[in-house]
């Protein structure tokens, strides 16, 4: 069975199907409170949501320390998933097939569902885990890009209760959980991140975003790496990505004539990575790449468009970010009425003297 896209229409009756599939399960599962001995955390997300919630994963060890933690995540993200947080068992998501004969191999006593996405649910649902936890479906039936979730559980007793995920940051989201299963609570708003690496003498960009509303100037990307280049701070500026990113790197690269601004889209996950924490410095748009930098402890600017910094920006004191609100901030990102005005406001001036003030610091 290989994972399909669906309208948006199909997509609302699906949530519809899935909260039937979600009672039924739910008046079939047999409440128990015996301690669980096989945890799975199931989330099929974007790497930034993923290692975003490291510190949740944490609490679940000091909650359960005997207790055999996996976690099933897209199968690309595995690796460097586990540098932030070491599950003892993974099921890398290949298709919802194949993921769902090893969730029913692993047995779990408990599936824990972080952040909502139709397929986790409906995952969960057809295993034969003894108890689940997690936000199953969207009440609203609306499909919107952020809503309020009811914590939902089936085999477990705890107090039901609504998060808003309009008003949390992505390492929040699990907090309802955390709460209900008695776990202990976590502030971000000071979070001292350590450097994973020694840095070396290279800054890391990423230009690239899957909705458009996300991608900042590549003009002004071009003049930001020549300012640190020309002024002794860095000595190679990186350009990372995936294949799709290589357009808009090389329309960086055409706005410069340094030679040590370096096109590198197109190399592994785990490259990227080592040139991220790595890196004395970086700068990118919201997306996966802008989450490791900040959670490897490097000194990130997150330049904002769209979505509110409480909600996705970068974590840590080492952190910064750049964001400009309008009466539409906070859309769905999927089009936008005003030429992606939010984005456009950040100007290379602004995002310049923030660099200095985090360089100084």
């Amino acid at each position: 069975m290989k994972d399909i896209k669906i309208n948006n229409r199909g997509k609302i009756l699906l949530m519809y199907l899935t909260w039937f599939f979600w009672k039924v399960r739910q008046a079939f599962t047999h409440i128990t409170d015996k301690e669980p001995k096989r945890v799975c955390v199931l989330y099929l997300s974007g790497l930034g949501d993923i290692v975003c919630d490291t510190l949740f994963f944490e609490t679940l060890r000091e909650k359960w320390p005997k207790a055999k933690l996996s976690a099933c995540f897209p199968a690309a993200f595995c690796d460097v998933q586990k540098e932030f947080f070491a599950f003892d068992h993974y099921i890398p998501h290949h298709s919802s097939w194949l993921t769902l004969k090893r969730l029913w191999s692993l047995k779990a006593d408990l599936i824990i569902l972080p952040g909502w996405l139709m397929r986790n649910s409906l995952l969960a649902i057809f295993s034969n885990a003894k108890a689940i936890i997690g936000y199953v479906n969207d009440l609203s039936f609306s499909n919107r890009y952020l809503n309020s979730f009811t914590l939902e559980l089936a085999g477990i007793q705890a107090k039901r209760c609504v998060q808003d995920m309009r008003s949390c940051h992505l390492a929040q989201r699990p907090m309802a959980i955390s709460v209900a299963l008695g776990l202990r609570t976590y502030d971000i708003e000071n979070l001292e991140i350590p450097r994973m690496k020694e840095y070396l003498n290279h800054a890391v960009f990423h230009a690239g975003a899957r909705f458009e509303g996300r991608r900042y100037s590549e003009e002004s990307f071009a003049r930001v790496a020549e300012y640190l280049i020309d002024r002794g701070l860095v000595h190679t500026v990186y350009l990372i990505g995936g294949n799709e990113d290589r357009p808009i790197n090389l329309r960086i690269k055409s706005h410069s004539n340094l030679r040590t601004i370096v096109d590198k889209s197109g190399i592994s996950l785990r490259q990227s990575f080592e040139l991220i924490r790595t890196a004395k410095v970086f700068v990118g748009n919201d997306s996966g790449p802008m989450h490791l930098a900040a959670l490897s402890g490097v000194p990130t600017l997150g330049l904002m468009g769209p979505n509110f910094p409480h909600i996705s920006g970068p974590l840590g004191k080492q952190s910064r970010y750049l964001f400009h609100e309008f009466e539409c901030s906070g859309c769905n990102q999927r089009d936008c009425d005003y030429n992606y005005r939010c984005i456009k406001a950040i100007t290379t001036q602004e995002v310049l003297e923030t660099l200095d003030e985090m360089i100084k610091d």
